[in-house]
């Protein structure tokens, strides 16, 4: 147990001097933001209205990290697993709000069952004459895309890439990519702010006939934001 405690704490103190020795400034906030996850948008509904993110476990020290630089300022963040599917789970209702305020929402048309009742033994084809079974039963799924005009410098523009980038980019010889399957909006900022920070070869491509459909952004970085990877990512 202290072992796997120990791991993860030493790479947070060489991210933070590794970030203090190249000077990178960083939005904390913009960061967070570029980690969160777009498959088929950001669901928002009252069960998960205090949950930040999920992550998989292979992101446990990135995740770890986050948890380090907002529990100061954001006193019921906790960091939790979840028991059903594995995955580690940031919560704060008023860090998941500010998330939140990246995005538009509205309805997607579908809900979140909140009976008390298990679903596996209720009698479906009776509750479906039921009048009210959606607002009885269902707590209605808000689907969230990315606002525009939400970046107002450059500070902002190289957290988020760099957030991005660390959970879902990677660097295959000279090619570095960003990829985001099923993504409904955030693959394409990640496009349109790597072009706003003068990056090269930005190319950003989607695979219509794949399940799930991908959605990677191929680019050459500049050295501004060469450093700033290499500041914080820990895979190289």
């Amino acid at each position: 147990m202290k072992r796997l405690f120990f791991l993860p704490l030493l790479f947070i103190i060489v991210l933070f001097c590794k970030g203090q020795s190249l000077d990178v400034k960083v939005d904390n906030d913009y960061f967070l933001f570029g980690t969160l996850d777009d498959y088929m948008g950001r669901d928002q509904y009252k069960h998960i209205a205090n949950r930040v993110d999920a992550y998989y476990q292979n992101n446990k020290s990135l995740v770890i990290y986050l948890y380090s630089i907002f529990k100061d300022k954001y006193p019921d963040l906790i960091l939790k697993t979840n028991e059903k599917n594995g995955r580690l789970e940031l919560q704060s209702k008023s860090l998941a709000q500010k998330m939140n305020d990246f995005y538009f929402f509205k309805p997607s048309g579908r809900g979140n069952y909140v009976g008390e009742v298990d679903i596996n033994t209720l009698n479906l084809d009776s509750l479906m004459k039921t009048k009210s079974l959606f607002t009885a039963y269902f707590d209605s799924i808000y689907t969230g895309t990315v606002k525009n005009d939400i970046f107002k410098n450059d500070i902002e523009r190289l957290s988020f890439i760099t957030g991005a980038y660390l959970r879902f980019g990677g660097k295959k010889n000279s090619v570095y990519f960003i990829s985001m399957p099923n993504s409904t909006s955030k693959a394409k900022v990640v496009a349109e702010q790597l072009n706003e920070l003068k990056c090269t070869n930005v190319d950003y491509i989607i695979k219509k006939d794949y399940i799930p459909c991908g959605h990677t952004v191929y680019f050459t970085p500049t050295d501004e934001l060469k450093k700033y990877f290499k500041a914080f990512d820990y895979k190289q």
